[in-house]
């Protein structure tokens, strides 16, 4: 009989202890969620950042706080949120590099399928090989040869070591055989404002992120990264198609949170980010600055991660990119 007391009294206390995570899960979300962009502010991850974060917050009833964490090529970002409380009310907008850093990073503290939860991808953008107006280039071939004549010379930013504007010039050098000088910022708007004052000759972006600058004649464009030619800027030929055969780089977005929370929340993000990824007007907003939205399941973008992490991680060795 004790026995029997002492179990039913322990099931209780169970029971009352699940009572209030069951009720906070359903309760969820009841304040402002933290909406981490580990890049600075006016690169692309800003601005895809700040317009689904406010859909999503729409979807969702809460504030979203943006929260900017730029550095160390987006892993201080990331960082902070593996050590967030698994609530729901941290979530990361991150990309390319989320999958890239596994490899080229290998101090940084995390490994991301084992620490973070896939939510959504957000979606896809071809960047856009960009020069400042002063310079003479024109064209693809006269970039290069440009470079080939002068290697090292020629410096382009980035939003620091790791970043997809860092490894879609790597894996551009590569492919056409050129050695250009890395200067690394905290995001990809600080790299595109020195660009334009001058300070570094070009860079390699998506396209959202400089989209507005091409449209008003403050940058010269050479070419986009995808195998096609991008909607946004039709008349601009493909890396490859102007003059370096095989050369092709997409940026993925993505949502994440912390590994530990609960599946409940996460269906209720995952669902509020495909309703607000398919919702006309941030479809109309996203696809005019570039970036094709395509929301999916948290399986299909833990496949998309796994893959990338062994692409890329195959592209850095052989192309001898340091570890950092």
């Amino acid at each position: 009989m004790k026995r029997r007391i002492l179990i039913g009294g322990a099931i209780a206390a169970l029971i009352a202890a699940a009572g209030p995570l069951c009720a906070a899960q359903g309760d969820y979300p009841n304040r402002p969620i933290r909406f981490i962009v580990p890049y600075a502010v006016g690169g692309t991850s800003d601005l895809v950042g700040r317009l689904v974060g406010a859909k999503l917050g729409e979807e969702l009833g809460v504030h979203m706080v943006v929260d900017n964490r730029g550095g160390a090529g987006g892993t201080l970002g990331a960082q902070l949120t593996i050590e967030a409380n698994p609530d729901g009310y941290t979530i990361l907008v991150h990309n390319i590099a989320l999958a890239v850093n596994e490899t080229l990073r290998p101090k940084r503290g995390y490994v991301v399928l084992r620490d973070m939860a896939p939510i959504s991808i957000v979606g896809y953008t071809p960047s856009v090989l960009i020069v400042n107006n002063n310079l003479p280039y024109k064209s693809i071939q006269d970039f290069v040869t440009a470079a080939k004549a002068a290697p090292g010379k020629i410096a382009f930013g980035s939003a620091g070591a790791g970043s997809s504007t860092h490894l879609s010039m790597a894996y551009f050098m590569s492919i056409a055989k050129i050695n250009l000088h890395h200067v690394p910022y905290k995001g990809g708007g600080p790299a595109v404002r020195d660009a334009i004052a001058g300070h570094v000759q070009c860079v390699m972006v998506p396209i959202p992120t400089v989209f507005g600058h091409i449209q008003a004649k403050r940058l010269r464009p050479l070419g986009v990264s995808g195998a096609r030619r991008s909607p946004v800027l039709p008349d601009l030929p493909t890396i490859a198609e102007a003059g370096v055969p095989g050369y092709e780089f997409n940026t993925w977005y993505v949502l994440m949170a912390p590994a530990k929370t609960p599946k409940a929340i996460l269906a209720k993000l995952n669902q509020a980010a495909n309703r607000g990824l398919k919702d006309p007007a941030l479809r109309e907003k996203l696809l005019n600055t570039g970036l094709d939205p395509q929301p999916s399941t948290p399986e299909a973008l833990r496949k998309l991660i796994q893959d990338e992490t062994a692409r890329w991680k195959k592209v850095i060795e052989e192309a001898g990119i340091p570890k950092v």
